[in-house]
């Protein structure tokens, strides 16, 4: 079954059953949706139920249609939540939602009980901003984003909390990490899971620092089968599960297959293997200071172009376009730049 399939099914109270891996995806995906001004951005709660009613009455299926599959996703899902035994009485808190130029950033806390919290970190959405800011995770730490995330746990964790867990979708995943890494020192006995739910991984710099070793025990990294996000930069090993859908569009949580309360086991594509492990050569054959001449001067033409969002620009041979034209690059970084947009193209799409 999938994720929709499992609330619908799965109606069991989290004192019966407690908090898994799947409830981890459920609300990471919720995060998706832009609650501002439904779901207060304090200590004040309301009860999931409460705010899906007011979404859906506010915002129809035609208004998530211009969005992306995650919103899409998250709007079909919240509609069986509110009807669900098991989520409905969830409360949420402390919405965030900041987008710029060249940021884009959305978390909520979920308490699902007297003794649990769950901390969801929005993936990226349809914004030009967000898909930026994903290519400068390779090259710059911190970047806008995780500064927020790292802001937000800081201030949203008390010592007064049990048990927190965090996770999220995507580049969620990565700030879920991230924060969870740099959280106060005397807050981090609080954090008994990370989940990053086929998010990237770190640079080099942060991947062999003390942060991440002293967070690496209770961090999980989901990924489907033919992943191409969750294995880009510096990872340890994964949890790898099956997918319905092949390869980039197996991104999409909604085709994970799940069994009762887990997610079924898989095994590497040996595609997405192969994948991983030309992306990230290419990547590490670039010095930080060209990646982000090449990232500035493609976002750069995008924007002249008139480009807000990724379903406006969803080309990838328009992209190839677009690098052959670049200027004062490095003709060398140029078809490396060109060769990696072609593995996607030939082997993802």
């Amino acid at each position: 079954m999938n994720m929709f399939e499992y609330v619908t099914n799965f109606q069991a109270s989290f004192s019966d059953e407690p908090f898994n891996e799947v409830d981890n995806l459920i609300l990471s995906n919720l995060t998706y949706l832009d609650f501002t001004n439904i779901v207060p951005n304090n200590k004040v709660s309301i009860t999931l139920k409460d705010a899906g009613d007011i979404y859906l009455s506010t915002y129809k299926r035609r208004d998530i249609a211009r969005l992306g599959i995650a919103q899409k996703d998250a709007y079909k899902l919240l509609g069986l939540v509110i009807k669900s035994e098991r989520f409905k009485n969830i409360s949420l808190s402390n919405y965030r939602y900041i987008t710029s130029l060249d940021s884009q950033f959305s978390a909520m806390t979920f308490k699902i009980d007297k003794k649990l919290k769950y901390i969801g970190f929005e993936g990226t959405d349809e914004l030009i901003s967000g898909w930026k800011e994903d290519a400068y995770l390779s090259f710059k730490f911190p970047v806008d984003a995780q500064k927020y995330a790292i802001d937000y746990i800081n201030e949203v964790v008390s010592v007064f909390d049990h048990d927190i867990i965090l996770g999220g979708h995507s580049k969620g995943g990565n700030l879920a990490l991230v924060s969870s890494m740099n959280i106060k020192f005397y807050l981090k006995s609080k954090i008994k899971c990370v989940y990053s739910n086929d998010g990237p991984g770190l640079r080099k710099e942060e991947f062999y620092s003390k942060k991440y070793l002293n967070i690496k025990d209770r961090y999980v990294h989901i990924i489907p089968t033919h992943s191409l996000v969750g294995t880009l930069l510096y990872n340890d090993s994964y949890k790898v599960i099956k997918t319905t859908n092949k390869n980039i569009f197996a991104h999409a949580s909604a085709s994970w297959v799940i069994e009762g309360n887990h997610f079924v086991q898989g095994k590497q594509d040996k595609k997405s293997i192969q994948i991983e492990e030309k992306l990230n050569t290419y990547i590490a054959s670039i010095s930080y200071e060209e990646q982000e001449k090449i990232v500035n001067a493609i976002f750069r033409d995008l924007e002249h172009q008139g480009y807000k969002t990724l379903n406006e620009f969803l080309n990838f041979r328009k992209l190839l376009k677009t690098i052959s034209h670049l200027k004062n690059i490095d003709p060398k970084i140029k078809s490396i730049l060109s060769d990696v947009v072609e593995i996607i193209l030939t082997n993802y799409l």
